[in-house]
């Protein structure tokens, strides 16, 4: 077996926290308005909250990783617990992308991959940069693997034929 090649390595767009940093950054205008109106400097303390829920949402898009390798779509997620679901690409069926108007303004997008894994036939990547390129270098490498493998369907059909 030859030694896997990685093609790619992203994490989603930072785009997706864009309402949880504009909610903590009304909340942390809104203790400082509330410690000068009350002449209360010790509130300005409770702006570590929105502070740790801005980091806390930024490390949770940023421990999210997506590894495209010659073999395999490997995806890691979490920050404590991590979890890591690999789909070989041989599996993959289709591919598609949503572009929504929004995540378009910021040249991101979605792609959904439709596989025949049993355990995830569908993978959701939310608000990843480039998504065209990504979805076509996983189309590519999944042919590739597909004929590697000789795991097309006329394949099958055919060594049905035969025995």
């Amino acid at each position: 077996m030859e030694p896997e090649k990685t093609i790619h390595q992203c994490s989603p767009s930072q785009i997706v926290n864009l309402s949880p940093f504009v909610f903590a950054g009304l909340a942390i205008a809104g203790i400082i308005v509330l410690s000068i109106v009350t002449d209360t400097p010790l509130v300005l303390a409770a702006i570590v909250l929105p502070l740790f829920y801005i980091w806390w949402k930024w490390l949770l898009v940023k421990s999210t990783k997506l590894t495209i390798t010659d073999q395999r779509l490997i995806v890691t997620q979490g920050v404590f617990h991590k979890s890591t679901n690999e789909t070989e690409l041989y599996r993959v069926r289709d591919t598609s992308i949503e572009e929504p108007f929004f995540y378009r303004m910021f040249g991101v997008g979605n792609i959904i991959i439709y596989t025949t894994d049993e355990a995830e036939g569908q993978l959701h990547f939310n608000a990843y940069s480039k998504p065209h390129w990504i979805k076509d270098q996983i189309r590519n490498n999944a042919e590739i693997c597909r004929q590697k493998k000789r795991w097309g369907s006329d394949n099958v059909l055919i060594h049905d034929i035969n025995n």
